[in-house]
């Protein structure tokens, strides 16, 4: 089992009449994965969206409400041990958790389907990649008074190439590891824009870059704690100014394997 938590801090800025306008957005993410065997895995995830207004240094307005989560389950077809990568995928299930009049849910059931590959050339370098497409066939209008419900499509896909920077087994077991990566993510998400009577339905398009650095011990029992920290940086005009994420990992066996 792997317990998965991150904390994101990012922010946007403009400046208009009012003065400078800052949009600040948090996440607080809580993951679960559970190996029920060595190819078949369950997904479970629950995040907390935030987001924050300020004008000229002054908050005006501040929202945070529990986010539409998801329950999924993946499939090893591919194992780098027989196969030139290791390629999973499975389906996804997303349940409206979060809150539409906050802006952290779509009032709508959805579905997902979650693919995710890697490769790693048995050196110092391996490379990471994940592709997610979504769909809510019942989102609700957030125009005040509208019963209107919209389809909504969206996809986020990701590359990450990442360097051992440090590796240092020791005896019984037990080692310790710097990476240093650098990844590349693109989102492509449809939303419902409020109007006068009624909403109405449009994507929006960003691009991020982060280079990040993470630290992991692994325990003679192959108990592995990790923590790392990345700086995210916004590409084009609906993406973060800056921003930085942390992640913690903590992943355990209920059974552990016999030091080697």
């Amino acid at each position: 089992m792997q317990l998965i938590h991150q904390t994101a801090y990012s922010t946007r800025r403009f400046a208009d009449f009012a003065g400078r306008r800052n949009e600040d957005e948090f996440l607080f993410f809580q993951r679960v994965e559970y190996g029920i065997t060595d190819r078949w895995e369950l997904d479970f995830v629950l995040p907390v969206n935030g987001s924050r207004m300020r004008i000229n240094g002054s908050t005006v307005a501040s929202d945070f409400a529990l986010a539409d989560g998801l329950v999924g389950i993946r499939y090893r077809l591919l194992d780098e041990e027989k196969a030139p990568v290791t390629l999973a995928m499975g389906p996804q299930v997303i349940f409206p958790s979060g809150s539409v009049e906050k802006g952290t849910g779509a009032g709508s059931a959805g579905f997902a389907w979650d693919v995710a590959a890697s490769k790693d050339w048995g050196g110092p370098v391996f490379l990471y990649t994940t592709f997610n497409y979504h769909v809510l066939p019942r989102a609700q209008d957030t125009t005040p008074g509208s019963a209107s419900r919209f389809v909504l499509h969206g996809a986020d896909w990701a590359t990450t190439l990442g360097i051992r920077a440090l590796e240092r087994p020791s005896a019984g077991g037990r080692n310790q590891d710097i990476h240093v990566f650098l990844e590349g993510r693109g989102t492509w998400e449809q939303e419902v824009e409020p109007g006068a009577a009624s909403g109405e339905r449009r994507g929006k398009l960003s691009w991020v870059v982060a280079p990040g650095i993470r630290y992991g011990y692994m325990t003679p029992r192959k108990t592995l704690i990790e923590i790392g920290v990345s700086a995210p940086v916004g590409l084009g005009p609906n993406g973060p100014k800056h921003g930085i994420i942390i992640q913690f990992q903590y992943e355990f066996y209920f059974r552990a394997p016999k030091p080697e």
